[in-house]
């Protein structure tokens, strides 16, 4: 955590500002000084014991906009971090509130807003995070630029949208649709493991295959199976070896593979990969999709643009299932 963070003479002698209560003020500073690079403050015990602020405080810091709370997360978000804040990308390390994250959109004065219609919008935040977060490009040209992704995107992406007008104000249009579908997808993956009965995450042992545990006994074993000698034809088993693993997972580890090569600036990691496939076969009967996502995106940052596929393979079997596990620590699961 970095021991300077800045504040904005802008912000801070803004009539906003100036009219609320002292307590509130203090609040405030106190929560920009302990917020992470990308401004999320997640723990505020000791910074209520510090500062005396209770609920009418953070009430009063929504009210004014300096303050968001996207979700039902206990975490705050420093709306105006990027207009005062710009983090060396040296030194910088993402949130581990990923899903938080993904709630917001940057605004072309560089703050946050989770209204995906105001007129501001250059793009989602993840997107502008990842891409830099440049601050010196005009608004208007990032807001183009990320049309264009959405654009080129679009036409990888079977089913995808069509721009339209209409989806966001004439001067940035934004992909709405896609971005929704997304987030539906996302929460679908979360809804059918609970309907497997996988809600929270099972206890695993940790093995020298780099992540790859087996899982103890909780009566969770891997659903990956495979008819030897046999293979189906309508439901008959014919009597021939397919040679392929099938898994109730399937459609989660290929979501996760198309999440994975879209963080990856580089060639894609083909589905068929039977080494991922397994880990992530693996992953999904342990924990929640979103944990494996966040947990995907972390290492991506780690690795950066343009790694080689085997180098990428090799991190993940190494590490995802310890980088997971950082991430529901940092969000407070078991």
């Amino acid at each position: 955590m970095a021991t300077r963070r800045m504040v904005s003479r802008e912000i801070a002698e803004s009539d906003r500002f100036v009219d609320m209560k002292t307590s509130s003020k203090l609040l405030y500073f106190y929560l920009v000084l302990n917020a992470d690079d990308d401004g999320f403050v997640g723990n505020v015990k000791m910074i209520n014991f510090l500062t005396g602020a209770n609920s009418d405080n953070y009430d009063e810091l929504l009210k004014n906009n300096l303050i968001m709370k996207p979700s039902e997360s206990k975490v705050y978000v420093i709306t105006d971090w990027y207009t005062q804040n710009k983090i060396d990308s040296k030194i910088y390390k993402p949130t581990v509130y990923l899903s938080v994250r993904a709630l917001l959109f940057i605004k072309s004065d560089f703050s946050y807003t989770t209204n995906s219609q105001e007129a501001e919008i250059i793009s989602p935040a993840d997107y502008w995070i990842k891409n830099g977060r440049d601050k010196k490009t005009p608004p208007e040209t990032q807001s183009q630029r990320y049309l264009k992704h959405v654009q080129e995107s679009s036409k990888k992406l079977p089913g995808s949208v069509e721009e339209s007008s209409e989806k966001f104000p004439a001067q940035i249009r934004l992909d709405k649709n896609r971005l929704d579908k997304s987030r539906l997808e996302q929460s679908s993956l979360t809804q059918h493991r609970a309907t497997k009965g996988n809600i929270g995450v099972y206890t695993a042992t940790t093995s020298s295959n780099g992540g790859m545990g087996e899982v103890s006994s909780l009566g969770a074993a891997s659903t990956s199976t495979v008819d030897n000698n046999a293979t189906r034809e309508n439901g008959v088993i014919t009597g021939e070896d397919s040679g392929v693993t099938t898994s109730s997972n399937e459609t989660e580890i290929n979501y996760l593979f198309d999440y994975l090569n879209g963080l990856l600036d580089g060639e894609d990691i083909p589905t068929d990969n039977e080494r991922l496939r397994k880990l992530f076969d693996t992953a999904l009967d342990n924990y929640r999709p979103e944990f494996i996502q966040q947990a995907l995106e972390q290492l991506a940052n780690t690795l950066g643009a343009k790694y080689p596929i085997a180098n990428v393979q090799q991190a993940l079997i190494d590490h995802l299932d310890d980088t997971i596990k950082q991430v529901m620590a940092a969000q407070g699961e078991e």
